[in-house]
């Protein structure tokens, strides 16, 4: 069983996140916020970051600039996100995410990027 790390601060999108994925048998990790997202991807080295960006304490972007320094710098990683400007499209893609998908999202679009990044 593959395991995803969530990082989403907002508690519905989370839950209904996960939900979609544990139903598809993924093994989900949660972070509510990006400072423990961090420490959960160095110190669990999931198969897989989901992370939204608008966050509290310390936002996507950061998350993404940290685990790529990191001993988990190799995971793929998506973003999920409400920010759908093509200029944040572009800065995350640049910063090293893999995929870039905005909410409100489709959930068999999500899973099938899953797949598709986890098939690397």
């Amino acid at each position: 069983m593959k395991t995803i790390l969530l990082i989403e601060d907002n508690e519905i999108m989370r839950e209904n996140t996960a939900e979609i994925l544990e139903l598809s048998n993924y093994k989900v990790l949660i972070a509510d916020n990006g400072r423990r997202g961090i420490e959960l991807a160095v110190a669990l080295k999931p198969d897989l970051i989901i992370c939204d960006i608008a966050m509290p304490e310390v936002d996507g972007y950061e998350v993404l600039k940290k685990i790529k320094t990191s001993s988990a710098k190799k995971i793929p990683f998506i973003f999920l996100t409400a920010r759908a400007e093509k200029v944040e499209i572009i800065n995350g893609i640049t910063l090293g995410a893999d995929e870039y998908i905005t909410k409100p999202y489709d959930g068999e679009k999500l899973l099938q990027t899953v797949v598709t990044q986890l098939c690397k």
